[in-house]
């Protein structure tokens, strides 16, 4: 059973070849990881991915979605690209008159987990 990233264990549903599944960190460069890179800022921010499963079977009740990309946040109204747990890939939108939802969708990031509503 897959445990996380993904909220199911069916064959992932991002096309191969065209994107893959994973998150983005923001780490510190030192100024010789500056000089080596031939960069000029502070930071950087690497992309990385994750796999956990278990052996064996294990009960979840979440039937949470997980946040693909970073939210787009447009007048009124936050958009969100999910991997929904039926094994395939969603958009929701969330308009700022869901008060509450909009101002969880505000927060997101990436990779969080999401209360999907919608179909694919």
């Amino acid at each position: 059973r897959v445990l996380a990233p993904c909220p199911h264990s069916e064959r992932c549903p991002i096309a191969p070849g065209e994107d893959w599944c994973h998150f983005a960190a923001r780490v510190s460069r030192t100024s010789l990881h500056r000089q080596v890179k031939g960069g000029s800022l502070g930071y950087e921010d690497e992309k990385f991915s994750y796999l956990v499963v278990a052996p064996e079977p294990v009960p979840v009740d979440d039937q949470s979605a997980r946040v693909l990309r970073h939210p787009r946040f447009n007048k009124g109204r936050v958009e969100l690209e999910l991997c929904l747990p039926e094994g395939t890939l969603g958009r929701e939108t969330v308009a700022k008159r869901e008060r509450d939802r909009y101002r969880r969708a505000r927060k997101i990031t990436w990779g969080d987990r999401w209360a999907a509503e919608t179909s694919p």
